[in-house]
Formats: structure tokens, C-alpha cells, sequence
């Protein structure tokens, strides 16, 4: 039986086939993970920078074009950067039609979605899982795109998982869970220590936690 060639939606990807008894055995992930990017983006975003001298997100840059070097892919078309900017904290915003929804608020993560779906950028390097996301919806909504589009999301560091890989996407969804709860960990010890002050008399910040300017 004839070798045949399997022609898929996914843009100018061809996957050969070898058809074995009737049974044709594929390897999407190998083809889809080989994709070079030609117009890349990079998303960097450090949590605090009381000073704003980013030179936080600037080693990230720096990590992130190595990666991109190492890749063999194409120049950055896009750096998506998010100095001093929460993964974790949510905001409550009121929609257009009248709902409440909770939500981290992160305009160039955002913004990063809608052009890899929208074919502005053709893959991205991010510096590590938990300067990426985390929150398990953020995650799912990128995951979602990636599944769409085709095009690798790589880590330039901790193992540099790529979610065009089923496992990676599973391993990355089981650490973005173990973030959040490291940051909710954090976030209630530093709230009971606040409070803790705040009942012994003593100033936490512009204004004392549990306190009200008049």
C-alpha cells in the first residue's frame, strides 16, 4: 500500500502518514513542536518594583533572547512586558451587560493572547512558568489558543516546556496550581502579620492595616 500524506488545516504543515495494516501512526506533536517561528514574541513580567528600574524583566530579556538564539528562531516581533504587575491578585470589573466578574488584570498578557491567535506573532518565548501565569484561567485561555493556532509557547527556563506539547500542557496546568496556592500561602501569612501589627499599635504602609484615614 502506497505511502500516503496527510495535508492538515493547520497553515502549509504537511505530516506524512505510513499507513500499516489499514492504521495510519502519527506523531503530530514532533511536526508541531519543529515549527521555527519567524515573528516571536517574548512575555516578561516581574510581580514588584517598588523602584521601577525593570531591571528585572531587562535578565529576562536577556534569557529569553538566548533561548530564542539556541531555537534557531526568528527575531522578536513583539516584547510583551509587565513590570511591578500581579499574576495572582484579582480585580472586581463590572461588564457591559451589567455582570460582575473577577479577574487579574494584565493588559499585555492579554494583548499577547489576541495577537497569537490573530497571527501577529507566530510563537512565544516566556521566561518561566510562574512569571507566565498564575492563575488556572489565564493558563486555560492560553492553552485554548495555542490548541487553535498550532504555534509553540516555550520557557526559556525550568525545563523549557513547550504547550504545544499535550504533557507539557498537563505538567504546566499542575504547576500553575501549586503557584497559586504558594501565592495564596503568601498572601494570607502576610495578611495575619498585618493584622498582627495592627492590633499591637504599630504602622503598616502609607496607611496602618485596619486603620481609616478621616
Amino acid at each position: 500500500m502506497p505511502a500516503a500524506t496527510l495535508t492538515t488545516a493547520w497553515g502549509d504543515l504537511e505530516v506524512g502518514a505510513h499507513a500499516r495494516g489499514g492504521q495510519a501512526t502519527l506523531n503530530l506533536y514532533d511536526h508541531l513542536a519543529s515549527y521555527l517561528p519567524k515573528r516571536p514574541g517574548a512575555y516578561l513580567r516581574i510581580s514588584s518594583d517598588r523602584f521601577g528600574l525593570e531591571a528585572g524583566v531587562d535578565r529576562q530579556l536577556e534569557d529569553a533572547e538566548d533561548s530564542r538564539t539556541r531555537l534557531g528562531w526568528g527575531p522578536f516581533a513583539k516584547v510583551y512586558r509587565e513590570n511591578d504587575t500581579s499574576a495572582f491578585k484579582k480585580r472586581k470589573i463590572a461588564k457591559p451587560d451589567g455582570t460582575i466578574d473577577w479577574v487579574v488584570l494584565r493588559p499585555e498578557f492579554r494583548q499577547l493572547l489576541a495577537d497569537l491567535a490573530l497571527g501577529v506573532i507566530d510563537g512565544v518565548i516566556f521566561y518561566d512558568l510562574d512569571r507566565l501565569v498564575r492563575q488556572p484561567r489565564d493558563l486555560e485561555d492560553l492553552i485554548d489558543i495555542v490548541e487553535y493556532v498550532k504555534r509553540p509557547v516555550t520557557g526559556a527556563t525550568g525545563g523549557r516546556m513547550n504547550l504545544i506539547n499535550d504533557s507539557d500542557r498537563h505538567m504546566a496546568r499542575m504547576m500553575c496550581v501549586m503557584a497559586l496556592k504558594s501565592s495564596e500561602d503568601t498572601a494570607r501569612r502576610v495578611a495575619r502579620q498585618h493584622l498582627s501589627a495592627a492590633q499591637n499599635g504599630q504602622v503598616q504602609g502609607r496607611i496602618a492595616f485596619g486603620w481609616v484615614r478621616k
